[in-house]
């Protein structure tokens, strides 16, 4: 009987995998079952909850039903039943569609609303317009389906230190977020170029650490140009709130001791040096400054947590812990007496002490400290969660230790990286295209046990030294975070790239009616090759789009649909090779023309 399960939950993985177009939901659900006919969702159909703590969640999906349909839910008709059960995961669900009701159990609001937001997919993508659209079928295939998330942490960090993105932008990532199930919300709000928190009793943070005279980026030109701003409290309430309705957790970063330059240069006296000048920093980089280890600072630092309390219900707080060269630690009479008093032999030790002593002040008002790797370096607090950006290897050391890891390794998650391989905007120079975030997956092999035990989720990072503006955000997070969030839900096993990039056209439609500006690189050629290898080298050709085919030229002229089509085999390549490429679909262009030249 064991063996038989076995063989069905293996058919109906492969089931899933073939029948991809017609099943368009990201992330790949744990198991699905296709089924014949189809639910189709009209002015007759009624929206049934038995149990009012998941009539919240239905009432914001009765709205997006009565936005792009028309429909109340309010009919005699087919139904949408929501029931609540017991046994199930936190975020789990499982989900029945028959072409007479659709069915959705789950234990907790998390499933139920993941159960919608996979009903939602299932449906015509233009179910997530704003205005009424006439004339669509609103049909979803029948099937049956059983999910649950591989990781419990899947997380977007949004850098709002660099450059300041005002609430309205920052809750439309959110609600991208939610419709692909990731579930934290990393928010970095504190940077040497700038203070983003209201914070009542010290009211300087905002009006000096909120701003910065120009941006200079890492030169010292700087563009002449003003940039600044901030979250008033209520703006605050307001993103978690709505965060909150889609079961999105914020969760706030206040650096230490280190990316406080702007809080330094509102309150001079919490620098191991207050006697001299500071201005909230124009340029990026590691900058020196840090917050000192003093009575003063500590009590600052409590001040301003004991303020985001209200504001943040989140159970895990951000302290940073990176990047903090010790130089005025060694140059501070007082921080060296301090290392004396305390019997530490090292200035790390001495960021070590003051990390523990803001973990122990977080650890007592019932908050889990999440740090990044560097926390690790001294092994002082008390059951942390490390976010390991560094590669695997701080990872390694964690989880030997018993630590909870996030993966974050910037090679693969770090949004701000480059996506194209021939750019026609500045990023990160590290090339991460979105087979390679896909491909990705959190775990050290070496380990695979501990991993299994210590490894708890998975983050992307949206860094913004390079994204100025809303539009760049997006179209550097979109749609690789959608790729993440698969990443982050779905196990290993039911991982495929092949399917991936066919239910794409169906999340481009999603992203357009909820009017993101995503990346088009999906549609552009890729030039897959060794730098490392000797003239003449072999070069392969790739397209994520995976119904058309790669036309190319090597005499310098622009691809039509006569060039060669690409084979699929690598060809050479030699020094004074030019490659223009340009994918085609039934003759029609897709994607721009992109060049490679040696």
């Amino acid at each position: 009987m064991k063996r038989l399960s076995i063989l069905l939950l293996l058919l109906s993985s492969a089931l899933w995998l073939t029948a991809a177009p017609r099943y368009n939901i990201v992330p790949t659900p744990k198991t699905l079952v296709p089924a014949e006919g189809q639910f189709v969702l009209g002015p007759k159909t009624a929206l049934e909850v038995e149990d009012a703590a998941f009539s919240e969640i239905a009432e914001d999906f009765r709205t997006r039903i009565r936005l792009s349909t028309g429909y109340s839910l309010s009919g005699n008709g087919e139904k949408i039943v929501l029931r609540r059960v017991s046994g199930l995961g936190k975020e789990a669900y499982r989900m029945d569609v028959a072409p007479d009701r659709v069915l959705i159990e789950a234990s907790e609001v998390n499933g139920a609303f993941y159960g919608l937001q996979t009903l939602l997919q299932l449906l015509p993508e233009k179910v997530y317009s704003s205005v009424r659209v006439k004339g669509v079928k609103w049909a979803a295939p029948a099937c049956r389906i059983e999910d649950e998330p591989a990781f419990w942490y899947r997380g977007l960090l949004f850098d709002s230190g660099r450059f300041f993105f005002d609430k309205e932008e920052i809750k439309k990532f959110i609600d991208v977020m939610a419709t692909y199930k990731q579930n934290m919300f990393h928010w970095h709000l504190t940077e040497d170029q700038g203070w983003r928190i209201q914070i009542d009793k010290y009211p300087r943070l905002t009006e000096v650490g909120a701003w910065r005279k120009e941006t200079a980026w890492h030169s010292g030109i700087g563009n002449g140009i003003p940039h600044g701003g901030y979250y008033t409290k209520d703006d605050i309430r307001e993103v978690v709130e709505y965060a909150r309705k889609r079961c999105v957790t914020v969760i706030p970063e206040v650096e230490i001791p280190g990316h406080s330059t702007a809080a330094i240069a509102a309150y001079p006296e919490l620098s191991c040096f207050p006697e001299r000048k500071y201005e909230v920093e124009t340029r990026w980089g590691i900058w020196k400054n840090l917050y000192a280890p003093t009575a003063t600072t500590f009590r600052f630092l409590e001040d301003v947590f004991t303020e985001l309390f209200e504001l943040f219900p989140s159970p895990y707080y951000h302290i940073g812990g990176d990047e903090a060269p010790k130089d005025v630690y060694k140059e501070s009479q007082y921080c060296q007496d301090l290392m004396t008093v305390l019997g530490i032999e090292s200035e790390e030790e001495l960021q070590t002490f003051f990390v523990k002593r803001m973990g122990d002040f977080l650890r007592k008002h019932g908050k889990t400290v999440i740090g990044w790797d560097e926390i690790l370096d001294g092994g002082a607090l008390e059951d942390p969660i490390a976010m390991s950006y560094r590669g695997h290897a701080p990872a390694a050391k964690g989880i030997k230790r018993g630590i909870r890891v996030i993966l974050t390794p910037n090679r693969w998650c770090y949004l701000d990286n480059q996506q194209e391989d021939q750019p026609d905007s500045v990023a990160q120079e590290i090339f991460m295209p979105l087979k390679k975030v896909y491909n990705y997956y959190p775990s050290v092999d070496s380990l695979a046990t501990l991993s299994k035990e210590y490894i708890v989720g998975y983050e992307t990072c949206l860094w913004t030294e390079y994204i100025w503006d809303n539009d760049k955000a997006e179209s550097q997070a979109f749609p690789r975070n959608v790729a993440a969030a698969e990443v982050g839900w779905t196990a290993r096993s039911n991982k495929d790239w092949e399917s991936f990039r066919k239910r794409m056209p169906k999340v481009f439609g999603t992203l357009d009616q909820k009017k993101v500006n995503y990346s088009k690189a999906y549609y552009n050629v890729i030039f897959d090759y060794d730098r490392n290898l000797p003239f003449p080298k072999p070069m392969n050709l790739e397209l994520d789009y995976p119904y058309g085919e790669i036309r190319y030229t090597l005499d310098g002229s622009i691809p039509t649909g006569k060039s060669p089509v690409y084979d699929g085999k690598p060809f050479q390549v030699d020094k004074g090779t030019v490659i223009k490429a340009r994918g085609f679909e039934k003759g029609k262009p897709v994607g721009r023309v992109v060049t490679k030249s040696f």
